[in-house]
Parts: C-alpha cells; sequence; structure tokens
C-alpha cells in the first residue's frame, strides 16, 4: 500500500496550479475520464482524481487503468483522493458518521487501487468542523471544497480528545474550473481554454496559487438530456490548449496535496461558522451567473452511479 502524501514535497511554489478530476467511478463516462487522465500524462502534468469509494471495484477495464496510474514511479503524477463513499453531503452527517463513512471509503480505495489517499475532497463542496475533525481520525490532511464556500487556502490545527498534540489540516479549495452547469440543470457548459486561465491567473494574483476543477461530464457527448460514454473532443482539445498555456507560462503544474506544501500558507485557529457555510439559495443563483461552483444535487442513475454533481 502506497500512502500518498506529498504536501511537504515542495519548500516553496511561486506558480503552482493544480487539477482535480472530480466523480472518478464505475461504469460511467469512464471513457472521458481515461482520456482526461492520459492528457495529463501525455504532458507529465500531476493530476489528482477525487474517486467515490463505493462506486469503484468492479469495471475491470477501468479499474487496470487506474491501478497502474496511481502506483506509477514515472515522472507523471496522479494522486488518489477521497471523494466519500457515494458521494453524499457530509454536512448532513455527525461527526461519527462522517468518521465512518471516511473510514469506508478509505478501505475501499485501499483495496481496489493500493493506495491511501491523503486528500479528502468534500462532496458538493461542503464541510463543517466535524467533517475536519473525521479527517483527522482517518490520517487525512489535506481538504478541497471551493472557493465559494471555503476560504483559500490555510492552515488550521485540529486537537482531538485522544490526541496528545494538535494535527494540522491544510485547506486548498478550488478556484477556477474547466465548465459548469447550466442554470436548469439541463446541460454542463465547458469554458474556452481563455476562460479558465484568465481564472487561473486571476487566482495567482489574488491567493497565490489556482486549483481547477473538472468533472467528465464536461468533456463528455450529451445526447438529449443523457450523456453518452464517449469523449466531447472539441472539450478535450480546449484542455489540451489550456495546459499547453499553463506550461508555456511558466506555471508548475502539481497534485493538490503538493500546494498544500506552499510555505505561504497562513495558519487558522478556527473553521468558519457554519452560517458562512451555508450559501442561501438566492447566493447559488448570484454564483451560477458568475459561473462559479454552486450546483444543484446529483441525479442517481439506476446502477447508483453519480450523474451530475458540483463538487
Amino acid at each position: 500500500m502506497i500512502t500518498q502524501h506529498v504536501y511537504a514535497a515542495l519548500p516553496e511554489c511561486q506558480k503552482c496550479v493544480a487539477f482535480r478530476l472530480d466523480d472518478i467511478q464505475d461504469f460511467y463516462l469512464t471513457k472521458s475520464q481515461m482520456e482526461i487522465i492520459q492528457t495529463f500524462e501525455k504532458r507529465n502534468a500531476s493530476l489528482t482524481i477525487g474517486v467515490i469509494g463505493n462506486l469503484i471495484g468492479e469495471d475491470i477495464q477501468h479499474m487496470a487503468f487506474l491501478r497502474e496510474r496511481a502506483d506509477s514511479a514515472g515522472a507523471f503524477k496522479m494522486e488518489v483522493a477521497n471523494h466519500g463513499l457515494n458521494h453524499e453531503d457530509f454536512t448532513t452527517f455527525d461527526k461519527g458518521d462522517q468518521a465512518g463513512l471516511l473510514s469506508m471509503s478509505q478501505g475501499n480505495i485501499i483495496q481496489t487501487l493500493g493506495v491511501k489517499p491523503d486528500v479528502f475532497i468534500t462532496p458538493f463542496n461542503r464541510m463543517n468542523n466535524d467533517t475536519l475533525d473525521a479527517m483527522v481520525e482517518n490520517g487525512i490532511r489535506v481538504v478541497s471544497a471551493s472557493i465559494t464556500q471555503d476560504t483559500p487556502p490555510f492552515a488550521r490545527k485540529i486537537s482531538l480528545a485522544d490526541r496528545e498534540i494538535a494535527i494540522t489540516v491544510f485547506h486548498v479549495p478550488a478556484t477556477a474550473s474547466t465548465g459548469y452547469l447550466s442554470y436548469d440543470g439541463a446541460q454542463w457548459l465547458g469554458f474556452k481554454h481563455q476562460e479558465t486561465f484568465a481564472e487561473i491567473r486571476r487566482s495567482m494574483d489574488e491567493h497565490g496559487y489556482a486549483l481547477v476543477m473538472m468533472h467528465p461530464q464536461e468533456f463528455s457527448v450529451r445526447n438529449g438530456l443523457d450523456f453518452e460514454n464517449e469523449v466531447d473532443m472539441g472539450q478535450l482539445i480546449e484542455l489540451e490548449l489550456l495546459l499547453d498555456e499553463v506550461q508555456e507560462e511558466g506555471y508548475s503544474i502539481v497534485s493538490v496535496s503538493q500546494l498544500a506544501g506552499l510555505v505561504a500558507i497562513p495558519e487558522f485557529a478556527d473553521y468558519l461558522s457554519p452560517a458562512v457555510l451555508t450559501v442561501s439559495f438566492i447566493s447559488i443563483i448570484a454564483l451560477l451567473l458568475m459561473r462559479r461552483f454552486g450546483r444543484p444535487m446529483p441525479m442517481i442513475d439506476d446502477k447508483n452511479r453519480v450523474a451530475i454533481s458540483e463538487g
């Protein structure tokens, strides 16, 4: 088993960009999943994938593809992150249940992929103090939500009753995206590479880093209201152009946990209050119009696969 934590690997990073691909699972848009991963692999550019723990392990071809890259010692670094057990909203559970969900998800990912994630990509980009405590109980040190619901980047010490020392949890929320869900929920709208690159530059200026959130849906062909397991080549080309522009600009493409190694990350004494975390319906509409990251609840297909999610 490999523990994937490298948050101390970068002593300094002036121009670092990370990409995370959410909603990794079997039997759902796997061609897009694999094509996106290979696009990063061809450029030796790091990528963090958010794996839904209870929805992997049965698709033989998909699992072989992921296993081969999860433990690769080559230049390409694919980091595996925990993305929940069934892509549930963790804030609807108490601390004990959240710890249990993370434990089961960690166990499934370890069993199927042979790696122990050190990053938790929160489903729906939501979390609370209990989530952070549950992470520490499961040995997870890095959390990634969205800038709309978490403050970019900071470190917070978590003290549990059975621990003699406080454990530091690193927050690195997404600050950019390659697409978003339309207001009526009818379609995913992919961005042109220039739009995402502008978000990356803005984030670099404002926060000292950038983290780009992606979903397989943005890179898949749609048939009416349904997705087909076929790659949208036009949107894939936009991703290729984006990666080329990022590298040509001199930015380093790193994993999410590597971003947590930034020496400039300040330490916060406490997390946001529940009132701040609760985004009102009006705020969500405003965020959608700004093409940020708030999205409707997921639709689940007959195989219990997550069809649409906000993160």
